[in-house]
Parts: structure tokens; sequence; C-alpha cells
């Protein structure tokens, strides 16, 4: 009797071992399968996020932020505010007829680098090679307008700016040993060494390179 009473039993775990094994391995597959589509998922968004970022990138290409401006300036006609305004700070012998704009507006928000927090002027260009013309003379004068200093950038995706920024305190130290450098389109530093080019896509590494170059 007992021992017909311990084969039972010993049957009855043997049962349950068999159906827990199962379960396992069915739990197993279906963890495999989650980590299958989940890494198709991150490869899917990762392409999505790129090609936002490119088609962000694309639209903002023709666009220009004018930083200085007084507030109140432009009246009620902003667009032909900045037509005029462009030739008066870069000349209007290099812009002997304005700029086309499609649009042009104040930034919605306070610009945030503290001088008098004075909100950007976008303004959409419909000649691309205007634009660069005007971001070339820029750099090569001294732009004010009612005596207060204007300043011309491209207009940049939050998350590209964020990672030029990124680059400010090298840049800060490279100015401090009076290092040419300057930062390439999207998003890369170079500095001009011995007449010859570094090009840094990482600001670490950059920083590394000019601990290095430091000490020697």
């Amino acid at each position: 009797m007992e021992l017909s009473t311990l084969s039972a039993s010993a049957f009855v775990r043997l049962r349950i071992q068999n159906s827990l094994n199962q379960r396992v391995g069915t739990n197993e597959d279906n963890v495999q399968v989650c980590v299958t589509r989940i890494q198709q998922l991150e490869k899917d968004n990762s392409y999505l996020i790129d090609k936002v970022d490119h088609l962000e990138k694309r639209s903002r290409r023709y666009n220009l932020r004018f930083v200085g401006v007084q507030e109140s300036s432009e009246g009620n006609d902003i667009t032909g505010f900045m037509s005029k305004l462009i030739p008066q700070l870069l000349g209007r012998d290099n812009f002997p007829t304005p700029p086309i704009s499609e649009w042009a507006h104040r930034s919605p928000t306070a610009h945030q680098s503290g001088r008098a927090s004075l909100r950007p002027i976008m303004v959409m260009l419909l000649n691309f090679q205007e634009k660069v013309q005007i971001l070339r003379i820029s750099r090569e004068r001294k732009l004010e307008y009612n005596g207060t200093r204007v300043y011309i950038y491209q207009d940049f995706s939050a998350d590209l700016m964020k990672r030029r920024r990124s680059f400010d305190p090298v840049k800060h130290k490279l100015r401090e040993f009076n290092k040419k450098h300057f930062l390439r389109y999207p998003c890369t530093l170079c500095v001009v060494v011995d007449g010859k080019q570094q090009c840094f896509n990482c600001h670490k590494e950059a920083e590394a390179e000019h601990r290095r170059t430091d000490k020697e």
C-alpha cells in the first residue's frame, strides 16, 4: 500500500515537473519573440528619428535668426521691416534689391543669452544663395541697429543646437590659446594646427586632444 502510494505521488510530481518544464520552454520562446520585436521596434524608431531630424533640418535650410533687434521695431509688418533691415545692416551695395522673404516672425520665447531678453526674429528666405551671402557678410563686419549689436545665425533644430553647444567649453579654451577653429555644419569642430585641420565630431574627443596638446 505504501509503495503504490509513493509511486502515485512520484507520478504526480513527474507530471507537474513536465508541465513546468513545458511552461518554462514556452515562456522562453515568448521572451525571444518579444526581444526580436523590441529590437525591430528600436531599429524602426531610430530610422524614424533620423528621418524626422533630416526633414526638420531641410525645413530650416532657408531660415536665419536675427538676434539683438529691439522689440517692437518691426511695427505691424515684420516681413517688410526685415526686407529693409537686411540691406541696412549688410550694405545696400551688397543688396541693391532687398532679399525676398517668405515669412518672418519673432520667436515665441524670450532669448536666453541675457541680451535684454530680446526675442530673435526668424526669417525664411526664398533664395538660398542670398542666405549664404548674408551669413558670410555678417561674419566679416560688425552689425548694429539703433546702437545695438545685431547677430545673424543659421536656424538649427533644438537637438542640433544642443550638440553644437556641447563644444562651447573647448571653444572657449581654444580662444584663450588663440587657436583658430570653427564649427563645420552640421556639428564638427575643426581646429587649425600648423596649417592643418583637426576635426572632431565629439566634444569629449576635442577636449581630450586639447588637454594633450596643452601639456606638450
